[in-house]
């Protein structure tokens, strides 16, 4: 059951980074796809915002490897993990509270919902401060991998 529950939302989070990435794309204004620096802990909205420009795959590499604690290692398996979200059209994503701190790592809960399947359990995402800039940690990207069925490689 785990397993089906695992398939399910990784296709539905593929999916979910597919249409984020092709669907909001371009709303997103060249401004936006610039690296999202803080030297002061962000809130939910600032994650969401650099999660979203790490997952979209028409935003400036450069931009989007700013956002990973893997920089341009990262990128392919974001590519990836866009690629199966493409797969589910109704697939919807927010991050979600609590904000954990713990030194100089910040953690939020990925929500993700599907139509007809509801929203799933809550998939925590760390950032962590690196040179003043915060930053989604591998340990992070290979969780989404892992439920979208991907083999991580960071």
């Amino acid at each position: 059951m785990i397993s089906t529950a695992r398939n399910t939302l990784g296709a539905a989070l593929f999916a979910a980074t597919a249409l984020l990435a092709g669907g909001q794309v371009a709303a997103i204004a060249p401004a936006a796809a610039a690296p999202i620096v803080r030297t002061v802990q962000p809130g939910l909205g600032d994650l969401h915002a650099k999660l979203k420009v790490a997952l979209n795959t028409s935003a400036p590499r450069a931009a989007r490897a700013a956002e990973l604690e893997a920089g341009e290692a990262g990128l392919p398996l974001l590519d990836q993990v866009g690629g199966v979200m493409n797969t589910v059209p109704s697939l919807r994503w927010v991050l979600a509270g609590p904000l954990n701190v713990k030194g100089d790592t910040l953690t939020a809960n990925l929500q993700i919902t599907v139509d007809g399947y509801g929203t799933f359990p809550n998939i925590e995402l760390a950032w962590r401060n690196v040179n003043q800039a915060w930053k989604l940690t591998r340990d992070s990207e290979c969780r989404v991998a892992y439920y979208a069925g991907l083999r991580c490689n960071l």
